[in-house]
Parts: structure tokens; C-alpha cells; sequence
């Protein structure tokens, strides 16, 4: 296979260069919007990094099992095929002559990344790459992330055959690096007075409180107070309040939204309060809709969603989802020392522009919690840092 990449002002612009330097039969593997230019870093344009491939002569076996195949009936061009199909450029005439359709062929390029993905099985990838392939397939990365990365690598590695696995697992850490840093957000301070952490039951959001009512207190010197409306549970009041003992930090609870606004003046003098909700069934409408009732104030409010790594990446999707009603600032992931999967923490950044700040990885109050980074979670990945 040989890839070219072109910065661009647009698909429509690369169409043409692409047929020409590769042929009509070239596909567009990946577009992203990249900072190029400049004087002295300022003064930067915006373009368009388009990477595209063609497939080069197929070996034998490759092209006897193709032609087994039954021959399949072309389907009807219609919006909603054309997403789900790799078209042909010459199919893509009326298009290329019509820059107002850029749009619609940047949705059509979502479906060309079918033919990367087909690359991506194990007897197709270069055999350089089949080490890192097994760590991601581990990690449960996406198959997303996985075509835009292994694009780049062969790209790379067309340039220098000649790489070694520790080089290649240092070109994929930069590259992941560098997707994180474009997909996560910044977190919002909104310089709230209540943190409130959500989220389902057994995530761990009680002993993750603690921990960061201790690091409030012990790095940033800031008086913290405590409520919980974990009415439901009483083991998780007394847990609270065990922790705020220990802490020597006041605590209130509350069942409804005139009770936090009397809680609040209780603890008025405190920089920051830190709240526990009770953990429930993440599909029940009826507890999205108690957390609305009790947040209605939410200028005032950070809301942090927790969720526990050693559920299922899909699991976590529906939970977010399922959450969307009520605007999340922020991700707080738990139990990182209970899997040996990190690829989740990818894939919602990737997914979602939600930023994650802490993810808490044992018990031990105030230890078992850091701070992310785009190198630490890239580490993660890649098996190179102890949890």
C-alpha cells in the first residue's frame, strides 16, 4: 500500500492532487484540521491534513480469497448508503466540482475508514506493527483511534522500513499524545461552591471524595466541607462521616434542594463543598430527574460524573449518555487498579469532549488518586508505567 499526506484548504483541493499522484483508485484514509505557518509562533493558518492511500498488488492468497467471494450487487446511491460505502473517486465527479459539498464528502470520508479498518486485520498489517496491534487489541482501543493511528505508522514506516519495534512504540506514544491534547478539553474553572459527584451505584464516589477533600486540604490549603444526599444507603452517610471525622471537616445531609440551600449557609465559611449523591440505576429517568431538581442552581455548581474502569467501555457509553440532561464539567474514572485495561480512558476522551482531571486507582485515603496527563494516560496504554 502507498499513503501520501496533503495540507490542503480543503477535500475538495487534495481531490485532484490525490488522482494524480496515486490514481483514481486512491481512498482518503483521514482528514484533521492542523496549525501550520506562522512567524515566531503567531500568525498560524488553519489547513487541512488529508492522508490517502492506494492498495498496492495484492499477494496471491489475498486476491484468491477476494475473487471466492460471490460477486454483490451494487446497491442504490443514496444519502444514507454513501456513508456506509467507499466510493470511487470517479464516482465523485459532481462532487469534486462543487465546493458547497465539502461538507457532504467530509461525511462520506467517515465510511472510507472502512478500508483501514480491513488493513487493521492481523494478516494485513505490516509485520512491524503486529506487537503494538496485540497491546492496543489488549487495551481495548477502539477500532477509530486504531485506523487514524496505524495510518500514520505506515505512513512512517514507508519512510523508514527499517524501524524498530522501540521506535514505532515511540512514534505511537507522540501520536497519542497528540490526539489526547486535541480532544481533551481543558477543565472548566468556574470557581464553583459546590463540587457534586454523580453517577451509577459501587463506582466508588464516597472513599474518591475523601481523597480529594484531603488533597484540597493538604496541597491547596483550602478549608472543605462536606454533604451527602446518599439517603438511600445508610452505610454511605456513616462511611462520609466517618472520612470528615478523620478529616476534622463539618458535614451536612440533605434530601432536597431547600435543605442544600440551608446546608450551604451551615457551611458558608468553607473555600469549597464537596457533595455525594446516591448511587442508582443510571437508567432510571426518575433519578436524572431527582439530581436535576436538587442542582437547579447549577452557576454555582461543578458537576463531576464517576465512573469505575472495570466496567464495559460500551457500559460507560450508555451511562454519559444516559447523563447528558444534566451538564457535566468534568470525568472522574475509579478502580484503575482493579483492570488491566486502560484503552477505556482513550476511548471517552476521544468520544467525548469532557475533560477528565483525577482518576483514582486503590482505597488508601489520600493516596490512591492522580492527576491525568496526556503522557501518563499514553503510558497507560502502552504498558510502559506501573499503575
Amino acid at each position: 500500500m502507498r499513503l501520501k499526506t496533503y495540507i490542503v484548504n480543503s477535500v475538495t483541493e487534495a481531490i485532484p492532487m490525490i488522482k494524480k499522484d496515486l490514481g483514481t483508485d486512491a481512498l482518503i484514509l483521514n482528514t484533521k484540521k492542523v496549525k501550520t505557518g506562522g512567524f515566531l509562533g503567531f500568525f498560524k493558518t488553519e489547513k487541512l491534513e488529508v492522508i490517502a492511500a492506494v492498495e498496492t498488488k495484492a499477494p496471491e492468497k489475498t486476491k484468491a480469497k477476494v475473487e471466492a467471494k460471490p460477486k454483490q450487487k451494487q446497491p442504490a446511491t443514496t444519502a444514507k448508503s454513501q456513508q456506509a460505502t467507499v466510493i470511487p473517486f470517479q464516482q465523485r465527479e459532481a462532487v469534486e466540482k462543487n465546493d458547497a459539498m465539502a461538507e457532504e464528502l467530509m461525511s462520506e470520508i467517515k465510511g472510507i475508514k472502512q478500508f483501514m479498518l480491513q488493513v487493521m486485520e492481523e494478516d494485513r498489517l505490516p509485520v512491524a506493527l503486529k506487537g503494538l496491534n496485540k497491546q492496543l487489541m489488549e487495551q481495548g482501543i477502539s477500532k477509530e483511534i486504531q485506523s487514524e493511528l496505524y495510518a500514520k505508522l505506515i505512513t512512517e514506516l514507508e519512510q523508514d522500513p527499517k524501524m524498530s519495534e522501540r521506535e514505532i512504540r515511540s512514534f505511537a506514544r507522540k501520536e497519542i499524545i497528540e490526539l489526547i491534547a486535541s480532544h481533551q478539553p481543558a477543565p472548566v474553572d468556574k470557581n464553583p461552591e459546590i463540587i457534586c459527584f454523580i453517577g451509577p451505584t459501587g463506582v466508588g464516589k464516597t472513599t474518591t471524595i475523601a481523597k480529594i477533600a484531603a488533597d484540597f486540604m493538604l496541597r491547596e490549603d483550602k478549608k472543605v466541607g462536606l454533604i451527602t444526599s446518599d439517603t438511600y444507603r445508610i452505610a454511605a452517610v456513616e462511611q462520609l462521616k466517618t472520612y470528615a471525622g478523620i478529616l476534622n471537616i463539618p458535614i451536612e445531609v440533605v434530601e432536597s434542594a431547600s435543605e442544600l440551600t440551608h446546608a450551604m449557609e451551615v457551611l458558608s465559611d468553607c473555600d469549597i463543598v464537596l457533595m455525594d449523591t446516591a448511587g442508582r440505576n443510571y437508567q432510571q429517568k426518575q433519578y436524572i430527574e431527582e439530581l436535576e431538581a436538587l442542582l437547579s442552581d447549577k452557576n454555582k455548581v461543578q458537576i463531576n460524573l464517576v465512573l469505575s474502569l472495570t466496567s464495559k467501555y460500551e457500559d460507560m457509553k450508555k451511562i454519559v449518555d444516559n447523563f447528558q440532561t444534566i451538564v457535566m464539567d468534568e470525568l472522574l474514572l475509579t478502580k484503575m487498579d482493579e483492570t488491566s485495561s486502560s484503552g477505556a480512558i482513550l476511548n471517552l476522551i476521544h468520544h467525548y469532549s469532557i475533560p477528565i482531571r483525577y482518576i483514582a486507582n486503590g482505597q488508601s485515603v489520600p493516596d490512591d488518586i492522580f492527576t491525568v496527563t496526556p503522557e501518563l494516560i499514553a503510558d497507560f496504554v502502552l504498558g510502559e508505567d506501573e499503575k
